[in-house]
This record gives structure tokens, sequence and C-alpha cells, in this order.
């Protein structure tokens, strides 16, 4: 078949739908096209590079009828690079379209559609929020290339001065360019499996300043590691430390096993509403500091705990949640699968004093089996599962325990729902929805629920969406 002329590739289309991402739903040469930077109802002219491939790749090339809601992109590259998908619809409009998300995914997939779902929670500032960043390295030529994959793609599409990122993020990606450059470092070849600098990573502990510099490398040794400490100090006077991680295999999975620390400290220390806490290289931590704040208000307010509550912290991470839910609770029980999540977890409990606090580690379902058999009882539990959400084996033990609330934090408004129609089969009432927005400018949405044991299941009180959230109580 031969190649179809750019002039055959060009054309006009009307925008049907935006998919989960917030890219434009087009259809064209018997296809569903995924268009970055196109709203619902536009007409707009795009070029779509090889209409053969399975997903077609496309870019716009002009806006016939533009939305109304349309604004100017900040980043210069917006449409090529595939970090964000928003940036063209105005910041109040992305909210209503994130709450409409979540609405729709409970239109599907849930029977009781009573729930309340509250507008979303924004941000007066949606800039320069993410304080974690992972750059591909790849190879333009004989040069590195450092910067985001496009849409639907493994091409790197270089950057600068990412309007979402910390501004620390920008620094050290043009330091490791030029030593780079300088000492003839190869990139690593996805392809082949050879070359070194596979990754940057950044972690920034926005209320602490701190900012942690990882370079995921196939191999154990940078070549002029110093040096390369050196120019980064020089640049970054708030430079915590410089990690190697270590990650030999052929995976797309980022990070390998191991950390191997070049200078200063492995971890750093940022603090939520009060506590601090510790963050390793690969921890999992909301990438908001100032929503997650907000989002854990809206968690705490749900639970409405109790002096004399059990609280069972599912998928705890390093222990956020669980920490700031001993400043209430008579007993709290974190789980994770992660050992390194729980060693950050246990570390973090004892800074903060929270005594009263213990974790285990292993598959959350046989974790939370143990703990009932050892006649722990949850008068609240919190969940906040990875994207694809809750096994359905945990929800159906869950549901026999009959805790007065469950708490659900989902990053996946589609999953959330699904599991929260598993929980309603058993009686419990989903009362309340709260999105708060972690990720301007991108498709994703953070999703709170409050789910409520059947009548008469248990004594409760009322908890309110106004209830004093993260008020501090003596600790027991």
């Amino acid at each position: 078949m031969s190649r179809r002329r750019e002039s055959d590739r060009t054309i006009t289309v009307t925008v049907d739908a935006q998919d989960a991402s917030g890219a434009g739903v087009v259809h064209a040469f018997g296809k569903k096209i995924l268009v970055t930077g196109l709203i619902a109802g536009e007409r707009a002219v795009i070029q779509v590079k090889d209409p053969r491939e399975v997903y077609p790749e496309a870019e716009v090339r002009r806006i016939v009828s533009p939305a109304p809601t349309r604004v100017e992109p900040r980043c210069p590259v917006f449409g090529r690079c595939g970090g964000c998908t928003l940036q063209m619809l105005d910041y109040e409009a992305q909210c209503e379209w994130k709450r409409r998300r979540v609405r729709e995914a409970f239109r599907r997939a849930v029977e009781d559609r009573s729930a309340r779902i509250l507008p979303v929670i924004g941000m007066s500032d949606p800039w320069r929020y993410r304080n974690k960043v992972q750059y591909p390295v790849g190879a333009s030529g004989k040069f590195p290339l450092i910067g985001f994959y496009a849409p639907v793609s493994y091409r790197i599409v270089p950057n600068r001065g990412c309007p979402i990122q910390h501004p620390e993020a920008d620094l050290l990606k043009e330091i490791l360019i030029a030593h780079m450059e300088t000492h003839r470092i190869v990139p690593y070849d996805e392809k082949r499996g050879i070359g070194l600098v596979r990754y940057l990573m950044t972690r920034k502990g926005e209320a602490t300043g701190e900012v942690l510099c990882i370079l995921v490398l196939n191999g154990e040794h940078l070549p002029a590691a110093e040096a390369f400490v050196a120019s980064a100090r020089r640049a970054i006077p708030n430079l915590a430390g410089v990690v190697v991680n270590v990650n030999t295999r052929r995976t797309r999975v980022i990070l390998g096993p191991r950390h191997r620390l070049l200078w200063g400290k492995e971890r750093l220390t940022d603090h939520l509403l009060g506590c601090s806490f510790e963050i390793s290289p690969n921890a999992f931590y909301q990438v908001n500091h100032a929503q997650t704040e907000m989002l854990y208000r809206a968690v705490l307010s749900y639970a409405a705990i109790e002096p004399q509550d059990t609280v069972f912290d599912l998928y705890t991470g390093i222990g956020t949640i669980a920490v700031l839910a001993a400043r209430q609770a008579r007993r709290v029980w974190g789980v994770d699968l992660s050992a390194e999540a729980i060693a950050d977890a246990r570390r973090n409990a004892a800074a903060n004093g929270a005594d009263t606090v213990r974790f285990v580690c292993g598959e959350v379902t046989t974790a939370v089996a143990s703990l009932l058999q050892q006649k722990e009882q949850p008068a609240v539990i919190v969940l906040d599962p990875p994207r694809a959400g809750c096994p359905k084996s945990l929800l159906h033990m869950i549901a026999t325990t009959r805790p007065r609330r469950i708490v659900y934090v989902s990053c996946e408004p589609e999953t959330l729902a699904r599991d929260l129609g598993i929980l309603e089969a058993h009686g419990f009432t989903t009362r309340e929805i709260q999105p708060v927005d972690l990720f301007p400018h991108t498709g994703h949405i953070e999703t709170v629920a409050l789910v409520e044991a059947p009548v008469g299941a248990s004594a409760e009180k009322k908890p309110g969406h106004n209830a004093r959230a993260g008020k501090e109580t003596k600790k027991r």
C-alpha cells in the first residue's frame, strides 16, 4: 500500500466527545482517533500521521469552530507532549468536565444514584503543582533527549519550562543533558536494551523545599558522578540528595529494586496537616501538596473518627492517612503489600508519636482476614487502592465486618463506581462523593466517597462534608 500524501491525511473533523484522558475523540479512516487539544463539539483541521496504524497519531493544524471554553495553552509543546491533555480548556470548565465524568461513571455502574456528587474542589493557582517528575531519557541522533512521551507513543518530546512541574525538575534535566554530552554518556535504548541512563526522576517536599534527584541507570555507576553532584548542588541549594536506582531489567517499569546513595540523604521530608513524613525514592506520595491536604481533610471529615474507634487504613502506603487518623482513634491498623512502604510508614508513625498505629506488610485481603481472626473490629475503614480498585474478595470481607462507615479514596471514577456497586449490593449506602482536582490540566481526578453501613448495623453519628476535618486532638 503506498503511503498517503500529506494532503490526503489533512482533514476537517467534528469532535464527537472527550475520552477519559481529556483527549478529543474523532472518527476518520474508519477508526476512532484521539487528538490532544480538542474540545467536544469543535470543528478542526487535523493531520493524521499514518492512518494505517492501529492507534493513529494526529496533530491539530487549525481550529475552525472553537468552543467558548477554549483558552490559550501555556505550554509551547502542548498537543505534542502527552503530559497534559486539558490546557486548552478553561480551568473552571475542566473541573465541571471532571465532575460530569464522575457522575457518568456512577450512572453506568451504581443502581442507587441518590448519592450527592459535590462540585470539584479545584485550585486557585493550578500551575507548578507537581512535586514528582519522571522524565524518560533517549537520544536524537548523537544527542541525549529528555522530556515526556508523546500521546499514545514512546516517542520523547523535549520540553523546557513545563508549567505544571516544580522548577527544580527543569534545572536537573538541563544539568543531566549537559553532563551526558560532556562525558559522552549513552542514553538507554528501549528496543535494544543497551545504553546507561533510563530516567531522571525528581521529588520535592513542598513544605520543606527539599529536592531529591534519582537517576535510573541500566548499570551501577554514573561516569563522573562527583561532577554531576557538584553541578546539581550549585544550581539547587535545597538539594537534599542524589540517588542512583539500578534497573537492568528489560521492562517498562521505571524503577529497579536497588538504590545507591551518591550524596546527601536517600529520603526527603515533607509536612501534611501538621504531621511530618519521610518519602523514599519510589514511595507512593500524592503529587500535589496543597490538594492532598484538601483531600485528606475530606477523608477525615467523612471518617468522623471517635475516640473509641479502631480504624483500618488499607493500602496505607507510607502511612499518611494512618498517622493523621491516629490523632483521633483508639487504634489504627495500616496495611500494604510493599515492604519498603511499610518501613517508611513505621518511621513516620514513630516520628509523629503515633504510638496507637500498627502496620502489617502483606497482601491486603489476606492481612485483613488475619486481623479479623484476631478479633480486631474496625468501626471505620479507609480504602485507597491502586487505579484497578479493590479485589471482590476484599470488598465482600469488608462488607461482612459491618464497619460504621467506609471512606473510599480513588483515582479512577470507573473502578470506584464498580466497587461501590458491590458494597451497595451488601446493603451499604453511598451518601456523598467529593471530587478533588489533584491533577489540573490532565484528565485525572481524585475522588472521596462516604459509604455508610446498613441501617441498624451499628450506632453512628452522621458526618457532614463541613465537619471540622483534620482537627487535632491530644495524642492518647
